[in-house]
């Protein structure tokens, strides 16, 4: 029986690993961001009618070198303290940011990518989660057990996506959320050029 737990642990934190996941920040990490709640309530779904409208300049949603999203520093900043790896998260083209270990319990990784196809209302149509505002762009996140997915409108065509997760399964209160994830796509906004 102990045999059996184990292996669906084991299974479980690999699977959460290839989706773009990874666990605990350090207080550097936590410092809190500039975001601006636009509204902070749970949604069942949001119509792209209801989804609020970018008050800034729209960006390029293409790049060549997927891991400059971020730029070293920043992800040093952010406590990335393994190499950036370009890779890709349901469908989209990015960068895997981590801290800690692959395999360990501590630690955390966070997909970073473009998705030149779906805009964040059309992501946010789709799903529960809350609205936020991050320095003009509307961005839409929806929790995770261990973790935050996070789409952030860039232009009329496409958005950033974020993907990240805690490896603790143990204490999911260990792992980060949204509020640190909403970090990196933070970063990726102020890095990225405008169209």
């Amino acid at each position: 029986m102990r045999k059996t737990v184990t292996t669906g642990i084991s299974l479980f934190a690999g699977l959460l690993l290839l989706a773009g996941c990874g666990g605990q920040t350090d207080q550097s990490a936590q410092d809190t961001t500039n975001t601006e709640t636009i509204s902070s309530t749970n949604t069942n779904s949001t119509s792209e009618a209801d989804f609020p409208k970018r008050t800034a300049p729209a960006k390029s949603i293409t790049m060549e070198d997927h891991c400059s999203i971020i730029t070293e520093q920043k992800a040093s900043k952010l406590g990335v303290d393994q190499p950036p790896e370009e890779s890709s998260s349901k469908g989209r083209t990015g960068c895997h940011y981590r801290k800690g270990e692959p395999g360990t319990r501590s630690g955390w990784a966070v997909f970073v990518g473009l998705d030149p196809d779906t805009t964040t209302k059309k992501f946010a149509s789709k799903r529960s989660g809350d609205i936020q505002s991050i320095d003009g762009y509307p961005v839409f996140q929806t929790k995770k057990p261990y973790g935050c997915v996070i789409s952030a409108d860039l232009s009329d065509k496409g958005s950033l996506f974020v993907n990240g997760a805690g490896r603790d399964l143990t204490n999911k209160a260990n792992n980060p959320h949204c509020k640190f994830f909403s970090k990196f796509a933070k970063s990726a906004i102020e890095n990225l050029p405008n169209a």
